[in-house]
């Protein structure tokens, strides 16, 4: 059930100017998009789930390694979440460990070549689900809505 966005006017307090409806519309979209990804996360195990997965596609997006540590603060998630999830993800084997290059003491973790295929087949899937959904969208639509998420998350992370 949408709700109609509220009008925005210069004269609006801080409090209006947060309650213009983005965090309703923000909170719609990502709750469908991860309906979107819980339907499909078995192509890439049948077993996985989607907390799980976020950690996943962080250590995919690493395609060097990434320490279980750096997770923790790039994920802003506890670190037993963080261990938690590795567990799960090298019993699934979707995960492997291997012994950081300039470091012998530490450990990166990977996602294995196989696993990596499956990840990114369910990307470009899920790439393509959102460009149907904009496929009638203006090219300069899709820039502004680009350039006004992107200022969006910049002034998040200035936090």
């Amino acid at each position: 059930m949408a709700r109609s966005p509220r009008v925005y006017s210069d004269a609006m307090t801080i409090r209006e100017r947060a309650d213009v409806g983005i965090d309703y519309e923000l909170v719609r979209f990502v709750r469908r998009a991860r309906a979107y990804a819980n339907e499909h996360l078995e192509e890439v195990h049948p077993e996985l789930d989607y907390n799980t997965f976020v950690i996943l596609l962080a250590i995919h997006d690493s395609p060097e390694g990434v320490r279980a540590s750096d997770l923790v603060g790039e994920l802003f998630v506890h670190k037993s979440t963080i261990s938690r999830a590795v567990s799960t993800l090298e019993r699934l084997g979707l995960l492997s460990r291997v012994t950081h290059p300039k470091d012998g003491r530490a450990q990166l973790l990977t996602v294995p070549t196989d696993a990596r295929e499956r990840i990114d087949a369910f990307l470009e899937a899920s790439f393509a689900w959102l460009g149907d959904l904009v496929a009638d969208w203006e090219p300069d639509e899709l820039q502004t809505f680009a350039r006004q998420l992107s200022r969006l998350n910049d002034a998040a992370e200035a936090q």
